[in-house]
C-alpha cells in the first residue's frame, strides 16, 4: 500500500462535514435498515453463537489514530486467540498512515473521503470486498458512528459486534453482539468487554516494536506535541505562549534539545514558537512538524527521546505504546477516560479537574463556548515544578 504517510496527515474532508452526513444520512436510512435486518433475523434464524471460530475478523475505526492504539491490548488477544484468523483493519487514511509501520494487521483496508463521491464509492467497493470474506465477523469500534453500524450490518457477518449507549440504540437491532460503552470508565475497559463478548478473556499488552539500531543513539531530546485531530482540537491545546515559557525553562535549566512534533499543517504555529525563544533556546529547539514518515517518527521518539511532554491525542498513546515516558496536560478530557497505570511506562498527569470538565464527547455545546479555562489556567509556575518532579524520577532510574 502506497500513500503519503506525513505525520499526522489531515482529514481529507471536514470532520463536521462527516459528522453531518453520518447523522443526517445515517439517520434517514436506519429505520429501513432495521427492518430489513430484523425481518432476515427472523426469517434464516442464523445461529451467531461464538463458539465457530472465525476465518476473517474486521475491524472498523475509520478516525482516530489514537483509539485504535487504545484498542490495541485487547486486539492483541483477538490476534492470539484466533491465531489462524486474517484480521482486517477499515480505516481512514490518516489512522492506516500510523498503523501501517506496526506491521500487526494481515490488511489494511483505506476507506477514501476524499469528497462525498469518493467516500460513497469507496465505501461500495469495500462493502464487495468484505462479502468475499468467509466466516466474518465484523468489530465495529466507532462510538457514536451510524453509517459505520449500517455498514457492518450490510456486510452479512454472521456475527457483528459494537458499543451500545442511549445516542445510538439502534444498534439493538442492528448488531449481533451489543456491549455497553462506559463513558465513566477508562476507554481501554470498555475495548476489554467488546473482546471479551468475542471469546477473549484477557487483553494482552502491546507494544510497538521497533528495530534496535546497531549503534546505540544518545538520548538528549524531549518532544513537545501541542497538536491533536479536529475532534475538540482547540479546546485540548495549550496556549502558544505557556509553550514558549516551557520550552525556556527545559532548555535553560536541563540544557535538553527539544523537538516540536504535528503535522504540516502545524508546522507555522510551531515556527512561531520558536521565533518567540531567546536565542539560547532556538538553538536547543527544532520544528520537525511533517518531517518524518511514521515509521521514521517512531524510530526518532524511541531512540533519541527520554520522554514526551504532550496534551491529550494521538502522540500520547504513541508515546506509550513506544514505553517512553509522557507528561501529559488534560482540560476539557478527563485523563481517567483515556489512560490506565500501565508498567510499561510512567505517566504524568496534570489536570485541574474544572467543575465543567469533561466535556467534550459529553456535550455537543461545550460550557465554555471555547473559551477553555481548562488549559488557559495552567500556570507555567505549577507546569515547570511538575516537569522537575517528572524529570528527577527519570533521572534517578
Amino acid at each position: 500500500m502506497q500513500y503519503n504517510d506525513n505525520l499526522l496527515s489531515l482529514y481529507c474532508m471536514n470532520l463536521k462535514y462527516k459528522q453531518w452526513i453520518d447523522g443526517v444520512i445515517g439517520s434517514a436510512m436506519v429505520t429501513v435498515n432495521v427492518i430489513i435486518v430484523r425481518g432476515v433475523g427472523l426469517l434464516f434464524k442464523r445461529n451467531h453463537s461464538i463458539a465457530k471460530q472465525p476465518e476473517n475478523i474486521l475491524i472498523i475505526k475509520m478516525l482516530g489514530l489514537g483509539s485504535v492504539l487504545m484498542a490495541m491490548d485487547s486486539l492483541n488477544g483477538v490476534k492470539k486467540n484466533y491465531p489462524n484468523a486474517k484480521i482486517i483493519l477499515m480505516c481512514g487514511k490518516g489512522v492506516a498512515a500510523g498503523i501501517e509501520p506496526l506491521n500487526f494487521f494481515d490488511e489494511i483496508w483505506v476507506h477514501n473521503d476524499r469528497n462525498f463521491f469518493q467516500l460513497v464509492l469507496s465505501g461500495i467497493k469495500l462493502l464487495i470486498k468484505s462479502w468475499r470474506l468467509k466466516k466474518l465477523w465484523v468489530v465495529d469500534l466507532e462510538v457514536y458512528s451510524i453509517l459505520t453500524t449500517l455498514f457492518s450490518a450490510w456486510t452479512t457477518a454472521i456475527n457483528r459486534f459494537g458499543f451500545q449507549l442511549n445516542k445510538v440504540h439502534f444498534r439493538n437491532y442492528l448488531n449481533t453482539h451489543n456491549i455497553y460503552f462506559n463513558q465513566f470508565v477508562p476507554v481501554q475497559d470498555n475495548y476489554a468487554n467488546l473482546v471479551q463478548a468475542m471469546g477473549v478473556d484477557t487483553p494482552i499488552p502491546y507494544q510497538i516494536a521497533i528495530e534496535t539500531p546497531t549503534q546505540r543513539l544518545n538520548k538528549q531530546a524531549i518532544a513537545i506535541n501541542n497538536t491533536c485531530s479536529d475532534l475538540g482540537g482547540k479546546l485540548r491545546k495549550l496556549e502558544l505562549n505557556q509553550l514558549v515559557v516551557m520550552i525556556e525553562y527545559l532548555t535553560n535549566t536541563y540544557h535538553y534539545k527539544v523537538l516540536l512534533t504535528g503535522a504540516p499543517s502545524d508546522a507555522a504555529e510551531n515556527d512561531w514558537v520558536i521565533e518567540k525563544l531567546s536565542d539560547a533556546a532556538k538553538n536547543l529547539t527544532q520544528n520537525i512538524a511533517g518531517k518524518y514518515t511514521f515509521k521514521a517518527y517512531y524510530e526518532l521518539l524511541k531512540f533519541e527521546c527520554i520522554a514526551m511532554v504532550t496534551i491529550d491525542s494521538a502522540p500520547l498513546h504513541i508515546a506509550n505504546k513506544l514505553g517512553l515516558p509522557t507528561f501529559s496536560i488534560w482540560g476539557p478530557i478527563n485523563p481517567m477516560q483515556r489512560i490506565k497505570n500501565s508498567h510499561q511506562t510512567k505517566q504524568h498527569v496534570l489536570y485541574l479537574n474544572k467543575s465543567c470538565s469533561p466535556c467534550i464527547h459529553m456535550s455537543d455545546v461545550v460550557p465554555c463556548n471555547g473559551n477553555n479555562t481548562c488549559m488557559k489556567d495552567f500556570t507555567s509556575t505549577y507546569i515547570n515544578h511538575e516537569l522537575d518532579k517528572f524529570l528527577t524520577t527519570l533521572q534517578h532510574d
